[in-house]
């Protein structure tokens, strides 16, 4: 199905009837990462999600988003579902939009509790060689800008320097999405914790994209939380379907 929300034309899904669950899904991915979460809520729970702006089967980007502006996106794509109280799950760059969310005053519904799963939104702490890819791709960028060349081969150096010391969500997004999760990975929101409702926090002990530490300093800063750790990477719920299925199934009194 599809809805438009704040000028954008989003692929969406409602299926199933009672409490609202939204799934929002992390970057460069989308609705059919959920599929087999969908059908565990569905028999309880009105299940909703969609491609963001830019993901899926949804309008591609017209200007760089921030967080703040997915966040927008969510608040009007549930009223515009008459949603009055809602359950958030959201995986990686999905939990980032939750996260601030949560910090809403104002909000036009009640959010009853949260899910992080592998969720981003902390800084990462940088290791020494990733330090040195950004420095050396700083410097050669720079340094591609004073060479006597035309302006479109500096563009074609510059797309070649990305592709080899930028990370490869990076590399493989068009530039408006480069932009946009240049926004997000620079937003520290650590200091939001302390404004989250109850929450669920899901975790694969083998995830390098958001590490461990990430899952033990939202346990210490979200006040009603608790952490489940599965036997996986990033995509924890796909990588131990049936811990995580009995996880939300035993949470969510399904």
């Amino acid at each position: 199905m599809i809805i438009n929300v704040k000028g954008y034309n989003l692929n969406y899904i409602d299926e199933g009837s009672g409490t609202a669950v939204l799934l929002l899904h992390g970057w460069g991915s989308n609705i059919k990462s959920f599929l087999s979460l969908i059908n565990i809520l569905k028999n309880k729970y009105r299940v909703l999600a969609f491609d963001y702006p830019g993901f899926g089967d949804s309008e591609m980007l017209k200007t760089s988003f921030s967080v703040d502006d997915y966040v927008d996106i969510v608040i009007d794509f549930l009223k515009q579902l008459k949603v009055d109280k809602v359950i958030l799950i959201g995986h990686s760059y999905g939990g980032r939009i939750i996260i601030k969310i949560n910090s809403k005053t104002d909000l036009p519904f009640t959010i009853e509790k949260n899910i992080l799963i592998d969720a981003a939104g902390l800084k990462d702490k940088k290791k020494l060689t990733t330090k040195l890819k950004i420095f050396t791709f700083k410097t050669l960028k720079k340094i591609s800008k004073l060479l006597p060349i035309s302006n479109n081969k500096k563009e074609d150096l510059e797309k070649k320097l990305r592709k080899k010391f930028g990370s490869s969500d990076y590399a493989s997004s068009p530039k408006v999405l480069q932009d946009t999760l240049v926004k997000a990975v620079n937003e520290d929101l650590t200091d939001y914790l302390k404004n989250m409702k109850e929450t669920l926090i899901i975790w694969g002990d083998r995830d390098f994209v958001t590490p461990m530490w990430m899952a033990k300093k939202m346990e210490s800063e979200i006040t009603n939380s608790g952490l489940v750790v599965l036997n996986g990477g990033h995509f924890s719920y796909i990588d131990d379907p049936i811990t995580f299925s009995k996880v939300i199934s035993s949470y969510l009194k399904i």
